[in-house]
């Protein structure tokens, strides 16, 4: 693929004057410099073009939707475009650290094996001051694990090798797009997060509405059971609440409202077991590392339902070493969080 520069950031605009200054600057001040940056306005009223066209950078390259095309056409429509060697995603309302794209594209080029890397986050408000933190799991064995119960990369913090997402780019899920690609992309390369905050990502009240919210959380169900039907699960509502359980718990670093009674860790336990068995049988992970990232999870749930004491002895552990020292891992990531 011919190429003109190394990189290409891919940056939707709808109606996002309230911080698209600030996030365009933090793209323009980047340590690295060999980029473009692909503005589409998907059919902006807010005045979002008039603070576009007050930058003059030469690298930035304007794209005008006549009518609103969504975010998910508006995002393959600048794939198509993006002339670089990677593409990288950012959104209009988040900032990145100065050292984002040249810490992002040393990673990749580190590891050819890598399709697609991520990295850890900030959250912050509408006045930019930090609320919370999201770390995900960086490995890429644990990371396609995650995707059996959540979406483990920060969309606009991703870093794309741009053959692989012009070869597969984003299908019409809505509010769940990314997860969607995160599920496909990991049948052909691996995934990985970068363990730095390298994105300050603002979270407000119009970030998804009570109605989008329910689309994604049915979008986000669908995809759940299409990867544990994989390992031959097809899981019955009380089952998936039990899958799910764990991932309520918490949000941004911060407990929700999340209410769990002793019973479901019986239950969570029932249903972990069955998902190591159904793995024994159909080798989609290692199970080795699927043991110590379910008993991660059995650790949280322990500790919200006020079971410390059975934190390390689930109804599936295992006490071989490699499980062990991969615990202690996934241990060490959850008192970060």
């Amino acid at each position: 693929m011919d190429t003109t520069v190394k990189a290409s950031i891919l940056l939707p605009v709808y109606n996002a004057a309230s911080f698209l200054a600030e996030s365009i600057a933090s793209i323009l001040n980047q340590s690295f410099e060999d980029f473009e940056l692909i503005i589409l306005n998907d059919g902006s009223k807010d005045g979002s073009k008039e603070i576009i066209f007050a930058f003059t950078d030469a690298r930035i390259r304007y794209v005008e939707n006549e009518t609103n095309l969504g975010l998910i056409k508006t995002l393959n429509k600048g794939i198509e475009i993006c002339t670089g060697e990677y593409i990288i995603r950012m959104d209009a309302d988040d900032i990145c650290a100065p050292e984002r794209i040249e810490k992002q594209i040393r990673f990749l080029e580190k590891h050819p094996d890598i399709g697609l890397c991520g990295t850890w986050a900030y959250v912050i408000d509408n006045k930019g001051v930090v609320t919370g933190k999201i770390i995900n799991q960086t490995s890429s064995s644990f990371i396609s694990i995650s995707l059996l119960f959540s979406a483990p990369l920060i969309h606009p913090s991703v870093c794309f090798r741009s053959s692989l997402l012009k070869q597969h780019p984003y299908h019409e899920v809505p509010v769940a797009e990314d997860y969607d690609l995160w599920c496909r992309l990991n049948e052909y390369t691996k995934i990985a997060n970068i363990p730095d905050f390298l994105l300050y990502y603002r979270w407000h009240d119009t970030n998804i509405s009570r109605e989008k919210q329910q689309i994604q959380e049915q979008n986000k169900e669908t995809l759940i059971r299409k990867e544990l039907l994989k390992s031959g699960l097809e899981p019955d509502p009380e089952m998936m609440r039990s899958h799910r359980l764990s991932f309520s718990l918490y949000s941004f670093g911060k407990e929700t409202q999340t209410r769990v009674k002793p019973s479901d860790l019986i239950k969570s336990g029932e249903w972990f077991s069955k998902l190591l068995s159904a793995n024994k049988l159909h080798k989609r992970y290692n199970q080795q590392a699927l043991t110590a990232f379910l008993w991660g999870r059995w650790i949280v749930l322990c500790k919200t339902t006020g079971q410390k004491k059975k934190s390390f002895s689930p109804p599936f552990a295992s006490f071989s070493p490699k499980v062990l020292y991969l615990l202690l891992k996934q241990v060490l990531l959850l008192a970060r969080k």
